[in-house]
């Protein structure tokens, strides 16, 4: 049974004049009345008594009139919900995340988001950049943000906003009252660093920073917590490298900006290019909200 049978039918019988419902369905009239039979022939029972040139519904053709509206209405409620998500306006969003993201970006993106689509669902997830990038090619998440450099075959990547790293001292320290340090200043100051297995292309950085000014090294603790880090600072047992987001977390310590040279981290949203629908309307709404010329000042 078609579709199509069905409109044919309901519009008949709340015409109850063949004429007039073809006229309607802009269709001939006897093409009409076949249509008609060949549905009576499928169901196996008159749907119309014809009278003349009137028709009235059997007993049937009122039971299955009103089911035939039902499934119409069903249907153009599945088509218009179809379009809506094809247009990125219902859905559900699996994202993808790091920290600096969760605190710099989703307070302007996701209420906004919500705002205009409200009909869509979202789901986060917290990783590391590599995992985030695993996830993606696996289909697992729809978008990630992430600390660039990552690879771009197979993804859109678009850089969002650049972040310094910052020195970040115990509030009695003696470079405390300094309005900028430099990488010469912390020779020999025990730092509290992410581990290196946690964030090896941050920690390889730092140390060539370090390298490049002729000066020491030297690494005290090593976490994979981040308010770690900044408690073990505060409570005097080191000085750290963060990146300058991480000020808006805790303030028992003092933040430094670094003299040039520095690093300067380089936050980004990824998704797969084969993508579409909600995930490409979320990924260019991301876009449009941020720029590559966005940078976090350092204080």
């Amino acid at each position: 049974m078609e579709l199509r049978h069905m409109r044919y039918f309901v519009a008949a019988a709340e015409e109850l004049n063949f004429t007039r419902a073809a006229e309607r369905l802009h269709i001939a009239t006897p093409a009409l009345s076949v249509q008609i039979r060949k549905l009576e022939t499928e169901i196996g029972t008159d749907l119309f008594v014809r009278e003349g040139r009137g028709i009235k519904l059997t007993e049937a053709g009122r039971v299955f009139l009103e089911q035939a509206r039902r499934t119409l209405a069903d249907a153009n409620r599945s088509l218009a919900l179809a379009r809506q998500a094809a247009n990125g306006e219902i859905g559900n969003l699996s994202i993808g995340h790091n920290g600096p993201a969760e605190i710099l970006m989703f307070p302007q993106i996701v209420p906004a988001f919500k705002k205009q689509y409200p009909n869509v669902h979202f789901t986060f997830h917290n990783h590391r950049t590599p995992r985030q990038v695993e996830m993606l090619r696996r289909e697992e998440i729809d978008v990630g943000f992430v600390w660039q450099p990552i690879p771009t075959d197979g993804f859109d990547v678009c850089e969002l906003m650049k972040i310094p790293l910052v020195a970040v001292l115990p509030e009695d320290h003696r470079l405390a009252l300094a309005p900028k340090i430099s990488i010469k200043d912390l020779s020999q100051e025990p730092l509290v660093l992410f581990s290196q297995l946690q964030d090896h292309e941050s920690f390889y950085q730092i140390e060539q920073l370090f390298l490049h000014a002729g000066t020491m090294l030297s690494v005290a603790y090593e976490s994979e917590n981040l308010l770690s880090i900044i408690n073990f600072v505060s409570m005097g047992i080191g000085c750290s490298l963060l990146p300058d987001y991480t000020h808006s977390i805790l303030n028992r310590v003092v933040y430094k900006p670094l003299q040039p040279p520095n690093i300067v981290k380089a936050l980004a949203i990824i998704k797969n290019k084969r993508s579409s629908g909600l995930t490409e309307q979320f990924f260019q709404f991301v876009v449009d909200k941020f720029s590559v010329t966005t940078h976090i000042a350092a204080n």
